[in-house]
């Protein structure tokens, strides 16, 4: 969890400075970087739900990778909840996907 808010600020801090040195398009970018973020973060969870399915190769359940780690974060582990934060993560990353068009059209209009 606490890995979502550091990252949620280290884009809107990029795109702060991105806008104050005078970066053409610094919203689309921003977005750009964000979507580029969750779709890391997509892949690191969907890469432990599908290790913490094979019941045989671990002993008991774990996180596999540091960035799954940083998402899911302490509590009670389970296959239910590592596919409960995946699925959310996938939303996240398909909105991401709809917005970034949407900003660089608004930018576009902008200028």
């Amino acid at each position: 969890m606490i890995l979502s808010f550091v990252s949620l600020l280290f884009v809107v801090v990029c795109m702060v400075l991105f806008r104050r040195m005078g970066v053409q398009n610094p919203f689309s970018k921003g977005v750009a970087l964000a979507l580029g973020l969750s779709l890391l973060a997509a892949i690191c969870l969907a890469q432990n739900y599908m290790q913490s399915l094979i019941f045989e190769v671990n002993d008991g359940i774990g996180i596999s990778n540091p960035v799954a780690y940083g998402v899911i974060g302490e509590g009670p582990w389970s296959t239910d909840r590592f596919r409960v934060v995946f699925e959310r993560s996938i939303y996240i990353t398909i909105a991401l996907f709809v917005v970034y068009p949407v900003v660089v059209l608004l930018e576009s209009r902008r200028r």
